[in-house]
This record gives C-alpha cells, sequence and structure tokens, in this order.
C-alpha cells in the first residue's frame, strides 16, 4: 500500500488537525506503538497495538473499544485473529472511506466483532474463515442483530484486499454467512402505556417541584458544606480536594465546635440537614436508611439532573445524547408572525455536524427542568472552579452543561484529574431507577392487562417475552421519544388534563413548523427530529385509518358510503398506505362524533367544539367524509341533554339561539344513526 495515498483521519473533532502525529501513519499495518488517539494537549491516550483503544478525546465522552487479545473486558479474541481485527479498524480511519465520528468507529467495529470471536472459538484465522462453511454458518449463532450490516462491511472490505492485504469473507461465503443470519425484523420502538407513561411524568414532575420549592435552603446548605470544607482544608477550597478524612467538618466522631487547632467540627451531617430544612426532602428521593452524609446531598443534585433531562426528553423529540450536552442557555422563546410563542431548545445534534446548533420544539412545561438543573450547574461550578486538578473552558464557566459532573470536593466521583470527556455518559432510563429506587413505585410501573393492549395496539412486533401482564414495564429513552411523539398526534390518548394541555401546545407547533413548515423561524429546526415526526404523524394516521374498519364506526350515509372511504386500505399493506397517506390519498382527524376522512382542509366549525357541520341539521344533509364512533353514544346523548339546558336559556331566533338548535339536531340525527345499526 502507498501510504501518501491516505486521506488521513476524517474524524470531525477539533483536536483532529492535518499535523498530528496520528493523522496518517507512516507504515502499513501501523506498528503496535503508532499513536491512535491523542488529546486536545498532544498526550497519547492509545496507542495501535493496545488492548484498549479510548476514543473519549474524539466523542466528547466516555467511549472506548476492546480488542479481546488482553485483559480487560469483552469476549477473548487470539492474538492473530486481534491484529487483523486492529487493521481493518485502522483501514476505517486512515483507509479511502474513513469514518467522519468515534461513534460510527464503535457501531462498525461492534458489528464486526463476533466474527472474529466465532473465528477464535473455533480454532481458525478470520481469513480462512471462507475454508469452513460449517464455521461460517457457525458465525450466524453470534448475531442476534445487525446481520445486515455485517454484510455490508464484509463485502466493502472485499474490494479493499489489495490494500489490506486480505479479505475475510469472498463472494460465496457471503451468501454462506448471509442465508444463515437469523431473519430479524425490525420491531417498532415500544409505546409505554398511558397510565405507565402519566405515572413517570407525574413523579418526574414531582421531583422538580420539590426542588423548586427547597432550591433556596438547598443552595444554602451547599454553599455552608463548601466554606465548611474550606474551613478546614486551612482556609483554602482546593486544598478540600485531596480529601480531608478525618478532618472532615461532618465527623460525628470529633467533638462539636471549634478546636484549637483552627477547625470546626458540626457532628453528623443529618443535623446540618435538619437545620436547613432539606432533611425530609433528601429522605423522599435518596437512599437514607443507613446514613445521611454530604455525598447524599451530591445524589440528590445528580438525581434532579437525571429527571430533569427525563421530563425534557417526554416532551421533545430529542435524544438522550442530545440533552445530555444542552447548557444552560438553551431555552428560547420565539414569537411567530401570528404572535404565537414558540418554545424551544437549541443544542447539538447527534447525527450531523452542520446541525451544531439545531433548534428542537418543545412543550413550555421543559422550563421548570431547564431552571432545577441550571441552578445546579450554577451551584457545582463554585466547586468545580476551585477544583486544582482540573483546567475549566471559558464557555464551560460561562455557560455551563445541564448534565453537570460531579465537583464536590468532599465526593469520589469529583474529577482529581483533566477530565477527557466534556459530556456526561448518559445511564439509561432503567439504571437511574436502580440507583434511586425511591423515584418510581414497581407496582405502578407493573404491567396490566389493559397496558398490554394498549401497547400491542400502537407497537408492531412487541416482545411477548419483555412485555407480559405481570412484568414491569422495561422504561427505555428511547421509549420516551416515540410516546411523546404518539400522544401528541393522537388526541384523546392521554386524558389528564394538564398533560394533555402540555401535549397539545407541542403538537399544534411541531405540526406547523415540522409538518408543514408554516413559518421560518430564525434559527434551523432539527432535520432528524422533523423527520422523525413526520414519520409518526403518517404511521398515527394510517393506525387511526386502518381501525375505522371496525363496527364501531357507521357512516350516516350507509355502509356503501363507509366502504367507499375505506377502499384505500382494502389491498394495501401498511407500507402501501403511509405512502398513500404522504401523498394526501387518505387522510383521518378525530372529531366529537367520531372521525373525519375529508383530505380538505378541516371545515370552519371542525368538528370538535361545533358538530353541526358534521351531521348538517334542517335542509342541510350529513358531511359525506363524517363516521360515527358507535363507542361515544354516552357523551352524545350528554352533548344533547346540554345543548337542550342551554337552547331555554337564548332568547328565540337568536344567533345563539340558531346555533344552539343546528347542535342539537345533528346531535339527535348521530344519536339515531347509532341506535339504528
Amino acid at each position: 500500500m502507498n501510504i501518501a495515498e491516505l486521506p488521513g483521519l476524517q474524524i470531525d473533532s477539533t483536536i483532529v488537525t492535518s499535523d498530528a502525529e496520528n493523522f496518517k501513519p507512516t507504515s502499513w499495518p501501523p506498528s503496535t506503538d503508532f499513536p491512535v488517539i491523542t488529546d486536545a494537549q498532544g498526550n497519547v491516550v492509545s496507542r495501535y497495538g493496545d488492548v484498549r483503544w479510548d476514543l473519549s478525546p474524539w466523542a466528547g465522552h466516555t467511549l472506548t473499544i476492546h480488542f479481546g487479545d488482553g485483559p480487560g473486558q469483552g469476549k477473548r479474541i487470539s492474538p492473530e485473529n486481534a491484529a487483523l481485527l486492529r487493521q481493518i479498524v485502522a483501514w476505517w480511519l486512515w483507509g479511502t472511506a474513513a469514518v467522519r465520528s468515534a461513534r460510527s468507529l464503535v457501531y462498525k467495529f461492534e458489528s464486526i466483532k463476533p466474527l472474529f470471536v466465532a473465528c477464535t472459538d473455533n480454532g481458525i484465522l478470520a481469513t480462512e474463515l471462507y475454508k469452513f462453511p460449517r464455521v461460517i454458518k457457525d458465525v450466524a449463532n453470534y448475531y442476534i442483530a445487525r446481520g445486515n450490516q455485517l454484510i455490508s462491511y464484509l463485502n466493502a472490505l472485499s474490494y479493499a484486499e489489495e490494500q489490506l492485504g486480505f479479505t475475510v469473507l469472498n463472494e460465496k461465503g457471503m451468501k454462506i454467512l448471509s442465508e444463515a443470519l437469523p431473519n430479524i425484523q425490525e420491531t417498532q420502538t415500544a409505546y409505554i402505556p398511558v397510565r405507565i407513561w402519566n405515572y413517570q411524568i407525574t413523579r418526574l414532575r414531582e421531583c422538580l417541584d420539590d426542588f423548586i420549592a427547597h432550591k433556596d435552603d438547598i443552595e444554602a446548605c451547599y454553599n455552608f458544606c463548601l466554606d465548611a470544607y474550606e474551613k478546614n482544608a486551612g482556609g483554602s477550597l482546593s486544598m478540600a480536594f485531596g480529601g480531608l478524612r478525618d478532618d472532615s467538618p461532618f465527623n460525628g466522631a470529633r467533638s462539636v465546635g471549634l478546636q484549637r487547632s483552627g477547625k470546626v467540627f458540626y457532628g453528623i451531617f443529618r443535623e446540618t440537614t435538619r437545620n436547613y430544612k432539606i432533611e425530609r426532602l433528601l429522605e423522599k428521593w435518596c437512599n437514607t436508611e443507613n446514613k445521611m452524609a454530604p455525598v447524599t446531598l451530591s445524589s440528590y443534585l445528580s438525581l434532579v439532573c437525571q429527571v430533569g433531562l427525563a421530563y425534557i426528553l417526554n416532551f421533545s423529540l430529542m435524544r438522550v445524547e442530545e440533552g445530555g450536552k444542552l447548557r444552560t442557555d438553551c431555552y428560547e422563546v420565539e414569537s411567530d408572525p401570528l404572535g404565537n410563542d414558540i418554545h424551544l431548545l437549541k443544542g447539538i445534534t447527534t447525527k450531523t455536524i452542520e446541525d451544531g446548533d439545531a433548534r428542537w420544539i418543545v412543550s413550555p412545561t421543559v422550563d421548570i427542568a431547564i431552571e432545577a438543573m441550571t441552578v445546579i450547574a450554577s451551584m457545582r461550578m463554585k466547586a468545580a472552579i476551585e477544583n486544582p486538578f482540573i483546567e475549566l473552558a471559558k464557555e464551560d464557566i460561562d455557560n455551563p452543561v445541564l448534565q453537570s459532573l460531579t465537583h464536590e470536593p468532599w465526593s469520589p466521583r469529583t474529577p482529581r484529574s483533566q477530565p477527557i470527556k466534556k459530556f456526561k455518559k448518559a445511564r439509561s432510563y432503567g439504571d437511574i431507577w436502580n440507583i434511586w429506587p425511591k423515584l418510581f413505585d414497581a407496582k405502578e410501573l407493573t404491567i396490566t392487562e389493559s397496558d398490554l393492549e394498549m401497547a400491542n395496539r400502537l407497537t408492531d412486533g412487541l416482545d411477548p417475552e419483555k412485555f407480559a401482564v405481570g412484568k414491569l414495564w422495561p422504561l427505555a429513552w428511547h421509549q420516551l421519544r416515540r410516546t411523546g411523539a404518539v400522544n401528541m398526534l393522537a388526541s384523546g390518548l392521554v386524558s389528564e388534563a394538564s398533560l394533555q394541555y402540555q401535549l397539545k401546545h407541542a403538537s399544534r407547533a411541531m405540526s406547523q413548523y415540522y409538518g408543514k413548515n408554516y413559518y421560518r423561524l430564525k434559527e434551523p429546526l432539527n432535520d432528524e427530529a422533523r423527520g422523525y415526526y413526520l414519520r409518526e404523524m403518517y404511521q398515527a394516521m394510517v393506525r387511526e385509518f386502518k381501525s375505522l374498519q371496525s363496527d364501531q364506526y357507521v357512516s350516516p350515509h350507509g355502509e356503501k358510503r363507509k366502504d367507499q372511504i375505506l377502499h384505500e386500505i382494502s389491498e394495501k399493506d401498511h407500507k402501501q398506505l403511509i405512502n398513500a397517506a404522504k401523498a394526501g390519498r387518505i387522510s383521518y382527524r378525530q372529531t366529537f362524533l367520531g372521525g373525519c376522512a375529508n383530505s380538505g382542509p378541516p371545515c370552519p366549525l371542525g368538528g370538535i367544539s361545533n358538530i353541526s357541520s358534521c351531521m348538517g341539521f334542517g335542509e342541510k344533509k350529513p358531511c359525506i367524509s363524517a363516521l360515527l364512533n358507535k363507542e361515544k353514544l354516552p357523551v352524545i346523548n350528554q352533548l344533547r341533554e346540554v345543548v337542550s339546558i342551554q337552547i331555554n336559556e337564548a332568547e328565540e331566533g337568536s344567533p345563539m339561539h340558531e346555533s344552539l338548535q343546528a347542535q342539537l339536531e345533528s346531535a339527535e340525527r348521530a344519536i339515531n344513526v347509532i341506535e339504528s345499526r
């Protein structure tokens, strides 16, 4: 291989420069001591021959890969196979189609590594795999998913055989492997049933409300602790970061009060929390059964940060990695040309470098989460700037990350060296509950029959092993994204009034800006979030349209008219229906009486607060696009009773009287149609 022809590192990172010593290898394959990853100061973080490559300087958070030929985590790979795997990864880094992000490299690595584990387990070199059809078939057993990606990567590597000096599988071998790989259809992200979704939202909000209600006391206690550590460290807080041991101001074994040494001791920490009126707050949310210490306060602050992130993800279409990179200035409110407020979060997208300053539409309810996390970030920055082991960038001081790292001198998690990562690694939603078990009640997260029925109705291919009556719902970040989108699009799923208001507010804005490009906002919206919203919008439209096939929906013009409305469904699969929805050939919106299949713009009266245009009155016939839901008969009867009372109070002949009369006649027509079917 001609090294001069290699393009060099293509990783999108400010620390990757053409004059860096790791920009291009000097030989192929690279020598074992070649520096693969260096940090911002030019220090070598990982060399080519290392068992573990630390990609954190490129990613901005903890990210590693393990080759398996030495101590450490992961499956074992023989030294010979690990050498081949390193060469492939090197090709992905420096070759002609080099990856542009550390995350992409890890994804490729994790997709191909099981093949090398399989070859090691079978006692062969990966370059000899093509000779052993039985082993090729066995490789398939090492893959639950990513089979298609594996074939794609192997195919691309086969074209680089001349540069690499070897190939793993030829065309015949890839055919055998393709046939043996499990044919797993990608399952749709699970929709969280409304009862469970509503519960977790309520608990998140309660946690945030509690923090805001006590924030002055919390901050006062936090500052008192910093002052106490500074005093016992000799008057300099920076001296406390090495640990005070027995001189901790909350060492219960020491005599309370000022000592001759000048140090002050305050007894057990619980007394301090009691003095600052936050003892019960910490007991409510944190594990305090064994003892309460300053680290309990740190744990509580970290919990509120995680809760704030979860709350935001419920009311936006952000990915957890994107939410984890928000800073204190992220929340914006912009007025559109009609004077409506559009609530936005600005941040860094995980998809493309071009969207480094993209916006996401959110519900205004997220402001409480932003406020709570901003307060905590500001508190922790007081400690961070005194930490002698780290150097903070101006941006991190002036505009801290909301998912703040622990910086208290009393915490074992406080950095004792310059951290490579800029952002905190996102925990799974389930892990948060494991760490702070008081956040949720297991009984409330236990799946009921109605929960499962709803989840199956709104999710294709739900795993019956994971999702079953009596099991705990396995909460996950990506579920919040999809569930939020579905709840915004499907009016009526969430009945709780305040949540419904927040969802409708976000949905209206998303429909205008993601769905219709209603107006141009000052800054670009996140393109991937827009695509996700549109995908769910069409899915929801098709799902509701398909539900019209059931007998509970009737047309006031008879079965023949209903069949005409539904003819688009009869001979189309789900994918074809999605395309029909995108093309505007099918449309559906919920109304008070049931639904409307009119593909044009909504009628002026809408069919929600006024139904007279749906069923007609006087000489006017019912709308040809109207469908009545038999299950709504009780509420239609209630409407008739209410309107009957209002008519008696309205002046006869007045516009109000005529409007109510039209409403009453429409309601009675709907009742007659439903009761006659």
